[in-house]
This record gives structure tokens, sequence and C-alpha cells, in this order.
């Protein structure tokens, strides 16, 4: 059974929504899988694209998990997500202007 996360990325990010220069690797990291969940649920879809592909970043038994995320963003503005193969999913708050923001300026938040 996977993880449950419950983030709000305004306690991760400094106030330009960007990583703080002296975050630890550890943390880092983890800012940067959260970004691209951000980056991937808010990219507009253009045509016939498909949704950017997130890979897990869980290692049940030390070993990577090969899942890929479903993601979304809900009526409240999260951002939902779950790994299918493993689990771990969570939900992404205040991310709204953040580095990894990919909405179109017009659209309201």
């Amino acid at each position: 059974m996977g993880n449950t996360w419950v983030m709000d990325l305004r306690h991760l990010t400094n106030e330009q929504g960007a990583i703080p220069p002296h975050l630890p690797g550890p943390a880092r990291k983890l800012v940067e899988y959260l970004g691209s969940i951000v980056a991937a649920a808010s990219e507009p879809l253009r045509g016939e694209t498909t949704a950017v592909v997130v890979q897990c970043r869980r290692r049940p038994g030390r070993r990577r998990c090969l899942g890929v995320l479903h993601y979304g963003i809900q009526a409240d503005t999260r951002v939902v997500w779950e790994c299918p193969e493993c689990g771990d999913n969570g939900f992404i708050a205040h991310w709204e202007g953040t580095a990894w923001d990919r909405t179109p300026i017009s659209q309201v938040h």
C-alpha cells in the first residue's frame, strides 16, 4: 500500500513560487517531483497531444515502482494524483503561481 501525501506547495517554495536555494537535497528532490506532477496536471492539452507521463518515485522493497501516475485537477483546484501500481497518492494544494503552473495566463485561479 502506498503513502498518501497531502502537500501545500507554499510550505516548500519561496515567495516567487520556486525552490529555495538553501533547501537540502532530499527535500529538493521531493519538491521537484511534486512540481513535475503539478506541471503535468496543469499543462493544457493541445489537439491530439496526450498527457505528460510522470513516473512513480516510490521504491517498494527497494525496487523502483514501474507505475505511471494518474493525475488531474479537482474543482477546488487541488491537484490529485495516484500510482495505479503501488497505490502511492496525494493532493497538492496552493500550486497556482508556482514555477510549475502551466495554466494559461488568461485563466483565473
